[in-house]
């Protein structure tokens, strides 16, 4: 799971989690910025190699276009 809103994603207590900084309706990365997208995605599935329950992770990714 990926979201931007770490407090709603805890509540849900999914067995793992990456939350960004990126704005509402925009959890995998903003619109055309498919570099974005593609490292919010891979560091997403990038925890399916790891044994669940995962901490939450916290990518730097912001909703800041550039």
């Amino acid at each position: 799971m990926t979201s931007w809103n770490g407090g709603m994603a805890r509540m849900t207590a999914p067995p793992r989690v990456t939350v960004t900084k990126l704005l509402r309706g925009c959890p995998l990365g903003l619109p055309g910025d498919y570099s974005q997208q593609l490292r919010v995605l891979e560091a997403t599935l990038g925890l399916l190699e790891q044994n669940a329950p995962v901490d939450t992770v916290y990518l730097e990714e912001n909703g800041k276009a550039g």
